[in-house]
């Protein structure tokens, strides 16, 4: 994707200097607009004074950037007991982590409970009886099924392996409830690299809508939803960007309207990975052989052992 112009104004003009320390291939990260695009995502929702952010480590778990990350207040949305322990080196504890993992064993459940513990979110309504302790304050991944469409990337919701389903889901608070649980948030990801905002204020409002109806049946009050991440960046220049400021606006007017209705509204979670660092941070590599045959191809000192996925962002 293309580098903004500041990114580049800081870069070239050391770049030699750089790649005569730092041999070739390496990545580069502009932390100027990381915390640029941090500043964006909180004035977006600064309405919503519980809003937060937990960046996706999945996306770049890289401690320096973490800590960056944990300067500006975000959590850490983290999916294998491998980023958990890296979120815990750095110093994130408790509810600044939210832990969402599938498939999970009793013994990664334990290491979760460690050094304070973090949010649960569990993926599947037969984890609760497998966890070891349940904490007080639990979530589940909201699977909509085929009330959702997903795009290309994450396909659609009916398909995935992922979360609770829509017929699950009051049953699976119901037993979290019985086991001990007080307190309550529920998260969904519906979307990957979404560009229209649209899509992330009709996530926003279906979570609303589902936490009204358990409510109602239960009894119970939701401390916060997560819509997810799958914020999106445009990958061509001519490709416009997501209307963040639109998408800030049209979902804090749902939330005044669920106090309206409720008395209350539940703190707002989002876990960005991509949208926070992607723009961001560049591949540096030599550029080693020209070879023409139908087309031209510039071979380069790096593979994909540095970037994995080139096929899939053309």
């Amino acid at each position: 994707m293309p580098m903004s112009q500041s990114f580049k104004n800081r870069l070239f003009p050391v770049l030699k200097k750089v790649t005569s320390h730092f041999q070739t291939p390496f990545h580069i990260y502009d932390e100027s607009d990381i915390r640029e695009t941090g500043r964006r995502l909180q004035v977006a929702f600064n309405e919503i004074d519980t809003f937060k952010e937990y960046f996706a480590v999945k996306a770049l778990p890289n401690p320096v950037i973490l800590k960056i990350m944990q300067s500006m207040g975000f959590g850490f949305d983290c999916s294998s007991i491998t980023e958990l322990q890296l979120c815990r080196k750095i110093g994130g504890r408790g509810e600044d982590i939210m832990f969402t993992s599938n498939n999970t064993s009793r013994e990664v459940f334990l290491e979760a409970e460690k050094d304070g513990g973090c949010i649960l979110n569990l993926d599947d309504i037969n984890l609760i009886d497998k966890v070891p302790t349940l904490p007080e304050l639990i979530s589940f991944r909201y699977n909509p099924g085929a009330r959702r469409t997903g795009n290309d990337i994450i396909g659609n919701p009916l398909e995935a392996k992922y979360g609770v389903s829509h017929e699950q889901i009051i049953e699976a608070y119901r037993r979290a409830k019985e086991r001990g649980a007080t307190r309550f948030g529920i998260h969904t990801m519906v979307a990957s690299n979404e560009l229209n905002h649209k899509y992330m204020v009709q996530t926003a409002q279906m979570l609303l809508e589902l936490i009204a109806e358990i409510s109602a049946e239960l009894n119970i009050e939701f401390e916060f939803i997560n819509i997810g991440g799958g914020l999106g960046i445009p990958y061509q220049p001519d490709t416009p960007g997501l209307d963040l400021e639109s998408m800030g606006r049209e979902i804090t007017a749902l939330f005044h309207d669920f106090k309206k209705l409720h008395g209350y509204t539940p703190a707002l979670f989002m876990e960005s990975g991509r949208f926070m660092t992607g723009p961001h941070g560049v591949l540096v590599v030599t550029a080693i052989n020209r070879k023409e045959i139908y087309r031209t191809y510039v071979g380069v000192d790096a593979s994909m052992s540095a970037l994995m996925r080139p096929a899939l962002y053309g």
